[in-house]
Order: structure tokens, then C-alpha cells, then sequence
């Protein structure tokens, strides 16, 4: 069984895209304006392009369900879950989400995504999100937690706890 959920990038993240890098392209004009220039602005322009650049190859693309293995797939990494090792798949209200806070990743660059801290647990998550909405929290046997956004949260979850239940019923020598 193959299924695929991609993400959809809200309004909301599309403002604060554009936001940020007009605030990235002021400051380059700033700099360039004060110092006529220079190495300086030349440094700014290099980093914030080099910052650019990895935070939109880590952007979240799809979800990709597979036979045994569920994959996040970003634009040049792939997260995979193996089916057997998912505890737990559930949605996850907007309100629960006000308790979790940004660590290190993007929080509304072309999505929320990377390591954030959870308030509420005093736990660390990783997300993969195009918006802030539609969440379903992934938890694994070794109870870390992968929170994605996905409009089709409750297909989504009917096909991984599918696949989950197909796998188990497969004979030890198959595995």
C-alpha cells in the first residue's frame, strides 16, 4: 500500500515568508547604504543566503505512507518511521499547540519545522508542519514524538493504524 499526503501552505505562513525576507532583503539595502558596501554587507548577504538556502531544503514536501515504513519527506531529507515502531497516532487540537516552543528549525519560514520544546510534558518534539493547524502527533515505542500537519488527519490516520494492523497480522518469517 502506497499513500501520499502532502502538505498545503497556509496564508498565514506565506505572509511570514514574505515578511522575513523582506526583513533579510532591508537589511542587505541598510548595510549596503551605511557602509557603501563592503565586506561587511558582502558577509551579511553571504550568511543570510547560506541560512536561506538550508532552511528551504528542509522544508516538508509530503507524507508518504509505504508498506512498512512512513516517510516525511522533505526537499533534500527523508524521515522514516518504521510501521512497527509507531505507538501511537492521533490529531492534536490547535489549543494543545499554544505550550509548545520553538528550539532550533523554522517557525513560519516556508513552515514550522525542527526541534521544538513542549511545555506541558517538558519534552522535546519534532515537527514537520506547512501550517500551524491540522496536526497529528506521531509516538514512537521509544516514546519520541513527530508532530506533521495534514488536512486529511483523520485518512491519515485510518491508513497508518491500516497499515499497522496489515503488518502485524503478517507471519514472523515474512518480516
Amino acid at each position: 500500500m502506497i499513500r501520499s499526503f502532502k502538505y498545503h501552505i497556509d496564508r498565514k505562513t506565506i505572509i511570514k515568508t514574505v515578511l522575513v525576507l523582506l526583513l533579510f532583503i532591508a537589511g542587505a539595502v541598510l548595510l549596503y547604504v551605511l557602509y557603501t558596501g563592503g565586506a561587511f554587507s558582502a558577509w551579511f548577504v553571504s550568511a543570510i543566503m547560506a541560512i536561506v538556502a538550508l532552511m528551504v531544503l528542509s522544508v516538508p514536501r509530503r507524507v508518504v505512507l509505504l508498506d512498512d515504513t512512513l516517510e516525511i519527506q522533505c526537499i533534500s531529507d527523508i524521515t522514516e518511521i518504521n510501521i512497527r515502531e509507531i505507538a501511537s497516532v492521533r490529531k492534536v487540537e490547535k489549543r494543545d499547540m499554544r505550550w509548545i516552543i520553538l528550539l532550533f528549525g523554522a517557525s513560519g519560514f516556508f513552515g514550522y519545522y525542527g526541534k521544538f520544546f513542549d511545555l506541558k510534558e517538558f519534552d522535546t518534539v519534532t515537527i514537520y508542519a506547512s501550517e500551524w493547524n491540522n496536526f497529528v502527533e506521531i509516538t514512537d515505542i521509544y516514546d519520541a514524538r513527530t508532530y506533521i500537519s495534514c488536512r486529511e488527519a483523520d485518512e491519515f490516520i485510518e491508513a497508518v493504524m491500516q497499515a499497522k494492523a496489515e503488518y502485524d497480522e503478517l507471519p514472523p518469517e515474512v518480516e
